[in-house]
């Protein structure tokens, strides 16, 4: 005969999960996955409201992360109900968080502003610095998509404060990566060199594989610059294995598309259009329409240097 747990061992059951399934997000999404849900079932045993909301803003971070933006929006926006009958603003932003996440990883920009806005006013008034860290990122990079270099770059220097204030290198070296590309897009080589690999080795330090590969992305980008075609190739295939691992999918499609970019430039084309044709898929599956968009264009370029100009028309009719 088993004994029932009681309700307070339960409750710190479904914390100790949530924890753990945050730390692991970094180099195991499948496990913070499964850690995730096996906590939202027993909050909902429990019948705990704030556990449950807890849970689900959890699991819809994790699959945010993997491109289940779907999902993830409809157990954000639970979640919010449950933190609104409670009064509870923090979970209410760590939703919006997560919806402003959806919003612009699927391009649309000025809602996912409007989310990232509202929660960082209450992470601020909570002194929350490493989801103020997170959300300025996040607030940063909607900035470069709009071209203001000057708003993104203080958003990324808030971040990188907050991140410090929060003791916590993976927030920190987070950003690097991004200012990064913003040095390289400059001309400031060495800076950006200096920057990305600040990075990676704050990324190999604690073990964040997800960042880790964004960081090699970033150093494949620097190799083009310095027209380092081979060297550049071999970090955008180790950018993707690590992405395929880990189920992360934004940053597979990035990566596809950046190398098929780079196969037009060293003149493969064949190869060029077998890496788009994958960004393509991932692009469309998820909804990730400025990769879309980038990489029909690319075909487009290609077609036209391969004289078929027919082709080349109607490639650009999808973008």
């Amino acid at each position: 005969m088993t004994m029932e747990k009681p309700v307070g061992n339960k409750k710190n059951e479904v914390i100790s999960l949530l924890e753990e399934a945050y730390i692991c997000r970094i180099n195991n999404l499948k496990k913070s996955t499964e850690l995730a849900k096996k906590a939202l079932s027993i909050s909902k045993q429990l019948d705990d409201k704030s556990l449950t909301g807890k849970s689900l803003n959890h699991l819809a971070l994790f699959l945010m992360i993997m491109g289940e933006y779907k999902r993830s929006a409809t157990m954000s926006r639970s979640a919010i109900k449950y933190f609104k009958e409670l009064n509870d603003e923090r979970g209410i932003a760590d939703a919006k968080y997560n919806l402003g996440g959806i919003c612009y990883k699927t391009d649309n920009y000025h809602l996912g502003l409007i989310y990232l806005v509202d929660c960082l006013a209450i992470y601020r008034k909570f002194h929350d610095y490493h989801n103020q860290a997170r959300t300025l990122k996040s607030v940063a990079t909607i900035y470069e998509f709009f071209g203001d270099e000057k708003n993104a770059i203080k958003s990324y220097e808030g971040a990188i404060r907050a991140a410090k204030k929060a003791g916590d290198l993976n927030l920190e070296s987070n950003v690097y990566n991004p200012i990064s590309g913003i040095y390289l897009t400059q001309n400031k080589i060495d800076k950006a060199i200096e920057l990305i690999e600040t990075s990676i080795a704050m990324k190999t330090q604690t073990g964040d594989i997800r960042g880790l590969a964004f960081g090699i992305y970033g150093r494949a980008k620097i190799y083009i610059k310095t027209k380092e075609f081979d060297k550049a190739e071999s970090c955008f295939k180790e950018a993707i294995k690590i992405h395929q691992d880990m189920g992360e999918m934004l940053g597979l499609a990035m990566a596809h598309y950046k190398l098929g970019a780079l196969y037009l430039e060293m003149h493969s084309f064949d190869k060029a259009k077998e890496t788009l044709g994958k960004a393509l898929e991932i692009s469309e599956k998820y909804n990730m329409v400025i990769i879309k968009f980038k990489s029909n264009y690319i075909l487009y370029q290609i077609f036209k240097l391969e004289g078929k100009p027919d082709t080349a028309l109607l490639t650009s009719r999808n973008t």
